[in-house]
Protein backbone atom coordinates (compact mmCIF):
# COMPACT_ATOMS: atom_id res chain seq x y z
CA UNK A 1 0.00 0.00 0.00
CA UNK A 2 1.29 3.39 -0.96
CA UNK A 3 1.61 6.21 2.10
CA UNK A 4 0.88 8.78 -0.34
CA UNK A 5 -1.64 8.57 -3.20
CA UNK A 6 -2.64 12.30 -5.07
CA UNK A 7 -5.20 12.12 -8.11
CA UNK A 8 -5.92 14.54 -10.49
CA UNK A 9 -5.72 17.29 -7.35
CA UNK A 10 -6.91 20.75 -9.09
CA UNK A 11 -7.27 24.07 -6.73
CA UNK A 12 -8.12 27.33 -7.35
CA UNK A 13 -7.75 30.47 -5.41
CA UNK A 14 -9.51 32.86 -7.93
CA UNK A 15 -13.57 32.42 -7.81
CA UNK A 16 -13.46 31.78 -11.76
CA UNK A 17 -11.38 29.16 -11.63
CA UNK A 18 -8.92 30.76 -14.40
CA UNK A 19 -5.31 30.36 -12.86
CA UNK A 20 -5.40 27.22 -11.00
CA UNK A 21 -2.59 26.63 -8.38
CA UNK A 22 -2.95 22.86 -9.14
CA UNK A 23 -4.25 21.69 -12.73
CA UNK A 24 -4.59 18.01 -12.38
CA UNK A 25 -1.75 17.36 -10.06
CA UNK A 26 -1.06 13.03 -9.42
CA UNK A 27 1.70 11.57 -7.37
CA UNK A 28 2.15 9.00 -5.30
CA UNK A 29 4.66 7.84 -2.01
CA UNK A 30 6.14 4.28 -1.71
CA UNK A 31 5.99 3.46 1.54
CA UNK A 32 9.29 2.94 3.09
CA UNK A 33 10.69 5.81 0.41
CA UNK A 34 12.20 9.30 0.18
CA UNK A 35 9.52 11.19 -2.83
CA UNK A 36 10.78 14.73 -3.98
CA UNK A 37 8.40 17.41 -5.58
CA UNK A 38 10.44 19.81 -7.61
CA UNK A 39 9.68 22.83 -8.77
CA UNK A 40 9.90 26.79 -8.85
CA UNK A 41 8.34 29.00 -6.38
CA UNK A 42 4.70 29.41 -7.18
CA UNK A 43 5.00 26.06 -8.83
CA UNK A 44 2.09 24.30 -6.31
CA UNK A 45 4.42 22.73 -4.30
CA UNK A 46 3.09 23.90 -0.93
CA UNK A 47 -0.59 23.40 -2.24
CA UNK A 48 -0.42 20.23 -2.94
CA UNK A 49 1.40 19.95 0.68
CA UNK A 50 -1.47 21.62 2.55
CA UNK A 51 -4.01 19.37 0.25
CA UNK A 52 -2.46 16.50 1.83
CA UNK A 53 -2.11 17.63 5.08
CA UNK A 54 -6.06 18.08 5.00
CA UNK A 55 -5.68 21.80 5.22
CA UNK A 56 -6.86 22.91 2.40
CA UNK A 57 -9.97 21.16 0.05
CA UNK A 58 -9.09 20.56 -3.60
CA UNK A 59 -11.44 21.64 -5.76
CA UNK A 60 -11.28 18.32 -7.74
CA UNK A 61 -9.32 15.21 -7.48
CA UNK A 62 -8.93 12.68 -4.09
CA UNK A 63 -5.69 12.24 -1.66
CA UNK A 64 -5.25 8.99 0.40
CA UNK A 65 -2.81 8.93 3.46
CA UNK A 66 -1.73 5.24 4.65
CA UNK A 67 -4.97 4.18 3.07
CA UNK A 68 -7.27 6.95 5.01
CA UNK A 69 -8.73 10.11 3.84
CA UNK A 70 -7.22 12.90 5.50
CA UNK A 71 -10.36 15.06 5.32
CA UNK A 72 -12.93 12.12 7.11
CA UNK A 73 -10.84 10.44 9.07
CA UNK A 74 -8.66 12.87 10.97
CA UNK A 75 -7.08 9.99 13.06
CA UNK A 76 -4.34 9.04 10.53
CA UNK A 77 -2.65 11.89 11.50
CA UNK A 78 -1.31 10.57 14.50
CA UNK A 79 0.87 8.57 12.17
CA UNK A 80 1.95 11.41 10.39
CA UNK A 81 4.91 13.81 11.12
CA UNK A 82 4.94 17.90 9.37
CA UNK A 83 7.30 20.45 9.05
CA UNK A 84 6.01 23.41 7.46
CA UNK A 85 8.11 25.71 5.25
CA UNK A 86 8.56 28.28 7.58
CA UNK A 87 8.30 26.67 11.40
CA UNK A 88 6.42 28.79 13.50
CA UNK A 89 7.47 28.36 17.52
CA UNK A 90 6.52 30.09 20.28
CA UNK A 91 9.39 32.61 20.86
CA UNK A 92 9.03 32.31 24.67
CA UNK A 93 9.01 28.87 25.00
CA UNK A 94 12.40 26.62 24.69
CA UNK A 95 12.62 23.73 22.52
CA UNK A 96 12.07 21.42 25.30
CA UNK A 97 8.95 23.21 26.29
CA UNK A 98 7.47 23.49 22.73
CA UNK A 99 7.86 18.91 22.49
CA UNK A 100 7.13 18.48 25.65
CA UNK A 101 3.35 20.74 24.69
CA UNK A 102 3.31 18.75 21.95
CA UNK A 103 3.59 15.24 23.68
CA UNK A 104 0.52 16.67 25.53
CA UNK A 105 -1.62 17.52 22.75
CA UNK A 106 -0.81 14.12 20.84
CA UNK A 107 -1.23 11.92 23.66
CA UNK A 108 2.47 11.16 23.99
CA UNK A 109 4.91 9.58 26.57
CA UNK A 110 7.22 12.88 27.46
CA UNK A 111 9.73 10.64 27.81
CA UNK A 112 10.22 10.41 23.70
CA UNK A 113 11.32 14.27 23.83
CA UNK A 114 14.88 13.06 24.99
CA UNK A 115 14.94 10.42 22.10
CA UNK A 116 13.80 13.01 19.08
CA UNK A 117 16.75 15.51 20.73
CA UNK A 118 19.37 13.33 19.95
CA UNK A 119 18.34 12.71 16.69
CA UNK A 120 18.24 15.98 15.56
CA UNK A 121 21.14 16.81 17.64
CA UNK A 122 19.06 19.09 19.77
CA UNK A 123 19.83 17.99 23.49
CA UNK A 124 22.83 20.78 24.31
CA UNK A 125 20.30 23.80 23.52
CA UNK A 126 16.91 22.27 24.14
CA UNK A 127 16.47 24.47 27.38
CA UNK A 128 17.38 27.83 25.11
CA UNK A 129 14.18 30.05 24.23
CA UNK A 130 12.92 30.08 20.63
CA UNK A 131 13.69 33.38 20.05
CA UNK A 132 17.57 33.03 20.42
CA UNK A 133 17.58 29.84 18.33
CA UNK A 134 18.97 30.51 14.85
CA UNK A 135 16.85 29.30 11.63
CA UNK A 136 18.72 25.99 11.77
CA UNK A 137 18.50 25.37 15.50
CA UNK A 138 14.52 26.46 15.20
CA UNK A 139 14.50 24.00 11.78
CA UNK A 140 15.83 21.00 14.03
CA UNK A 141 13.63 21.69 16.82
CA UNK A 142 10.28 21.39 14.27
CA UNK A 143 11.78 18.44 12.86
CA UNK A 144 11.97 17.31 16.67
CA UNK A 145 8.54 18.02 16.96
CA UNK A 146 7.24 15.85 13.72
CA UNK A 147 9.37 12.73 14.91
CA UNK A 148 7.72 12.45 17.81
CA UNK A 149 4.89 9.13 17.85
CA UNK A 150 7.94 7.75 15.59
CA UNK A 151 5.59 8.87 12.35
CA UNK A 152 4.96 6.26 10.00
CA UNK A 153 4.66 9.71 7.47
CA UNK A 154 7.00 12.62 7.52
CA UNK A 155 5.68 15.78 5.15
CA UNK A 156 8.35 17.96 4.89
CA UNK A 157 8.03 21.56 3.00
CA UNK A 158 11.37 22.84 2.40
CA UNK A 159 13.34 20.82 5.32
CA UNK A 160 17.03 22.89 4.81
CA UNK A 161 15.18 26.46 4.14
CA UNK A 162 17.65 28.97 5.84
CA UNK A 163 19.78 26.61 7.43
CA UNK A 164 23.39 26.06 7.00
CA UNK A 165 25.70 23.70 5.42
CA UNK A 166 26.38 21.72 8.65
CA UNK A 167 22.47 21.75 9.63
CA UNK A 168 21.52 20.80 6.08
CA UNK A 169 24.10 17.48 6.90
CA UNK A 170 21.91 16.42 10.15
CA UNK A 171 18.33 16.93 8.23
CA UNK A 172 19.88 14.31 5.63
CA UNK A 173 21.56 11.80 8.01
CA UNK A 174 17.74 11.93 9.85
CA UNK A 175 15.73 11.55 7.00
CA UNK A 176 18.41 8.22 6.00
CA UNK A 177 17.88 6.87 8.97
CA UNK A 178 14.52 7.43 9.39
CA UNK A 179 13.74 5.41 5.40
CA UNK A 180 15.98 2.49 6.99
CA UNK A 181 13.54 2.65 9.60
CA UNK A 182 10.68 2.17 7.18
CA UNK A 183 9.34 6.00 7.27
CA UNK A 184 7.77 7.18 4.22
CA UNK A 185 9.13 10.43 3.35
CA UNK A 186 7.36 12.96 1.44
CA UNK A 187 9.36 16.77 0.71
CA UNK A 188 9.93 19.33 -1.65
CA UNK A 189 13.15 21.20 -1.83
CA UNK A 190 15.35 23.65 -3.28
CA UNK A 191 18.80 22.06 -1.79
CA UNK A 192 19.41 19.69 -5.11
CA UNK A 193 22.30 17.44 -3.71
CA UNK A 194 19.92 16.50 -0.51
CA UNK A 195 17.34 15.50 -3.83
CA UNK A 196 20.17 13.47 -5.41
CA UNK A 197 21.52 11.87 -2.46
CA UNK A 198 17.98 10.86 -0.90
CA UNK A 199 15.04 10.53 -3.22
CA UNK A 200 13.96 7.31 -4.75
CA UNK A 201 11.13 9.31 -6.99
CA UNK A 202 11.31 13.04 -8.18
CA UNK A 203 8.43 14.52 -9.46
CA UNK A 204 8.93 17.81 -11.59
CA UNK A 205 6.04 20.57 -11.29
CA UNK A 206 5.40 23.31 -13.36
CA UNK A 207 2.91 26.15 -13.05
CA UNK A 208 0.07 23.42 -11.41
CA UNK A 209 1.14 20.53 -13.68
CA UNK A 210 3.21 17.71 -13.27
CA UNK A 211 5.70 16.95 -16.05
CA UNK A 212 7.75 14.54 -15.08
CA UNK A 213 8.29 11.26 -12.71
CA UNK A 214 11.35 9.28 -12.35
CA UNK A 215 14.37 8.56 -10.75
CA UNK A 216 17.53 11.54 -10.68
CA UNK A 217 19.20 9.27 -12.99
CA UNK A 218 16.36 8.78 -15.24
CA UNK A 219 15.62 13.08 -14.71
CA UNK A 220 19.48 13.67 -15.85
CA UNK A 221 19.44 11.72 -18.95
CA UNK A 222 15.89 13.02 -19.92
CA UNK A 223 17.58 16.55 -19.99
CA UNK A 224 20.67 16.14 -20.46
CA UNK A 225 21.21 13.20 -22.31
CA UNK A 226 23.47 9.98 -21.08
CA UNK A 227 26.97 11.57 -20.49
CA UNK A 228 29.59 9.65 -19.29
CA UNK A 229 32.40 10.90 -17.40
CA UNK A 230 35.98 9.13 -18.17
CA UNK A 231 38.94 9.49 -16.60
CA UNK A 232 41.98 7.77 -18.05
CA UNK A 233 45.93 8.18 -18.96
CA UNK A 234 45.85 6.74 -22.27
CA UNK A 235 43.84 10.00 -23.68
CA UNK A 236 45.07 8.89 -27.15
CA UNK A 237 44.32 5.21 -27.54
CA UNK A 238 40.43 6.50 -25.61
CA UNK A 239 39.72 8.93 -28.55
CA UNK A 240 41.00 6.26 -31.04
CA UNK A 241 38.33 3.69 -29.46
CA UNK A 242 36.13 5.94 -29.84
CA UNK A 243 36.01 6.53 -33.11
CA UNK A 244 34.49 2.98 -33.90
CA UNK A 245 31.60 3.49 -32.19
CA UNK A 246 28.70 4.75 -33.78
CA UNK A 247 27.01 5.43 -30.35
CA UNK A 248 29.01 7.69 -28.91
CA UNK A 249 31.17 11.11 -29.58
CA UNK A 250 33.63 13.13 -27.22
CA UNK A 251 31.79 16.29 -25.73
CA UNK A 252 34.36 17.62 -23.93
CA UNK A 253 38.10 16.61 -22.90
CA UNK A 254 40.11 18.76 -19.96
CA UNK A 255 43.44 17.93 -18.39
CA UNK A 256 43.62 17.02 -14.57
CA UNK A 257 46.78 17.07 -13.73
CA UNK A 258 48.51 13.76 -15.04
CA UNK A 259 45.47 12.48 -15.76
CA UNK A 260 42.55 13.23 -18.53
CA UNK A 261 38.67 13.71 -18.06
CA UNK A 262 36.30 13.09 -21.02
CA UNK A 263 32.99 13.45 -21.35
CA UNK A 264 31.25 11.03 -23.70
CA UNK A 265 27.89 11.60 -25.06
CA UNK A 266 25.72 8.31 -25.29
CA UNK A 267 22.70 7.93 -28.02
CA UNK A 268 21.52 5.14 -25.64
CA UNK A 269 22.58 3.92 -22.58
CA UNK A 270 25.02 0.97 -23.48
CA UNK A 271 27.48 2.02 -20.67
CA UNK A 272 28.40 -1.66 -19.49
CA UNK A 273 29.44 -2.11 -23.37
CA UNK A 274 31.13 1.18 -23.24
CA UNK A 275 33.20 0.37 -20.42
CA UNK A 276 34.24 -3.11 -21.80
CA UNK A 277 35.33 -2.22 -25.29
CA UNK A 278 37.46 0.33 -23.93
CA UNK A 279 38.98 -1.87 -21.52
CA UNK A 280 39.60 -4.70 -24.18
CA UNK A 281 41.13 -2.32 -26.63
CA UNK A 282 43.81 -1.08 -23.61
CA UNK A 283 42.55 1.90 -22.85
CA UNK A 284 43.34 2.73 -19.44
CA UNK A 285 40.64 3.77 -17.15
CA UNK A 286 40.91 5.37 -13.29
CA UNK A 287 37.38 6.46 -13.39
CA UNK A 288 34.21 5.92 -15.11
CA UNK A 289 30.49 7.11 -13.78
CA UNK A 290 27.15 9.35 -15.51
CA UNK A 291 26.94 12.90 -15.19
CA UNK A 292 24.84 13.26 -12.87
CA UNK A 293 24.89 17.19 -12.25
CA UNK A 294 21.05 17.56 -11.19
CA UNK A 295 21.24 21.23 -11.09
CA UNK A 296 21.82 21.43 -14.55
CA UNK A 297 19.25 18.77 -15.27
CA UNK A 298 16.70 21.02 -13.39
CA UNK A 299 17.56 24.11 -15.04
CA UNK A 300 17.32 22.24 -18.44
CA UNK A 301 13.74 20.86 -17.21
CA UNK A 302 12.59 24.17 -15.90
CA UNK A 303 13.30 25.98 -18.87
CA UNK A 304 11.63 23.01 -21.32
CA UNK A 305 8.05 23.29 -19.05
CA UNK A 306 8.69 27.29 -19.43
CA UNK A 307 8.83 26.94 -23.27
CA UNK A 308 5.87 25.00 -23.99
CA UNK A 309 3.72 25.86 -21.66
CA UNK A 310 3.79 29.37 -23.20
Amino acid sequence: MSAIIAENLKKFYDKKGKKPALNGVSFETERGSVTALLGPNGSGKTTSIRIIMGLIFPNQGKVSILGDDPFSSKKVFREVGYVQELPNLPPFMSGREVLEMSCSLKGIDKGEVSKVLDIVGMKEFADRKIAKYSKGMTQRIAIAEALLGNPSLLVMDEPNIGTDPIINLKIREVIQDLKKGGTSVFMTSHQLDDVRKLADTVYLIYKGKIFFKGTVEDMVKKFLGIIVIVDTTTPEKLQEVIKSIDYVKVSEMRKRGEDYRFLLSLKEDRREELSQILISQGVKIKDFFINDELDEAYGRAMENASKTSN
